[in-house]
């Protein structure tokens, strides 16, 4: 008998061929079989390539998510700045316009939810002495970066006039700007145009910024 083991498996390949799922040397064969004539496997070729065909189609359709289009764009956006900007930039704290979607290392835990674990993210140097940041979220349609502000105990921020709302809430330290100082737990709201003294640490402060991405620095007042 001329069927052997071998055309056997080839004969029942048709389904994997249909679907794509031959490669290399098992394509090849079942393609080199197909042209010496087997009518079976031409047959069930065709059968088979009927219903793959209509795969595609099998699936309901499904809405994408109203902000999926937005977030897209601005993960595009984000990937292509660049964070080396920040150092060495005139103001204390310039995020250089990188968002945080950026960073592999940040979690989306669901749809709509960012979640950045506080071992995530980078702490890069701010262009001050003894301060650094880390980026945690960038609104580009309202314009503001939510970032994480950590000094080192005798650090400073030179003063500086706000160019938008900025809110601040310290978490760890304390921070003394003038004659304001305050404490872990403790919230400040800059309007803009206002402008903030020297931001001062004795020991150490770790704070929360929400506002624009950065400051204009001003001459010390008398």
């Amino acid at each position: 008998m001329r069927n052997t083991t071998a055309e056997g498996e080839i004969c029942g390949s048709a389904a994997l061929y249909a679907l794509g799922a031959l490669e290399g040397e098992e394509a090849r064969a079942f393609e080199a079989h197909l042209e010496e004539g087997c009518g079976a496997c031409a047959s069930e070729l065709r059968e088979f390539g009927s219903v793959v065909g209509g795969l595609g189609l099998a699936a309901p359709e499904a809405e994408p998510p109203g902000n999926a289009r937005a977030r897209l764009l601005e993960r595009l956006a984000a990937g292509g700045d660049s964070v080396s900007s920040v150092e060495g930039a005139p103001e204390s704290i310039d995020t250089g316009g990188a968002g945080a979607e950026a960073d592999s290392s940040h979690s989306l835990c669901d749809e709509g939810f960012l979640v950045v674990r506080a071992g995530e993210g980078r702490w890069l140097p701010a262009g001050d002495a003894g301060v650094s940041f880390k980026l945690l979220y960038t609104d580009r349609e309202r314009g503001t970066f939510t970032t994480l502000v950590r000094m080192d105990a005798g650090a400073s921020i030179p003063a500086h006039r706000h160019l938008g709302v900025e809110q601040c809430l310290v978490i760890e330290g304390d921070l003394r700007a003038g004659g304001v100082e305050m404490h872990a737990g403790d919230f400040n709201c800059s309007l803009p145009g206002s402008v903030h003294e020297e931001l001062t640490t004795a020991g150490g402060a770790l704070f929360l910024i929400v506002g624009p991405e950065r400051y204009e620095v001003v001459e010390a007042r008398a």
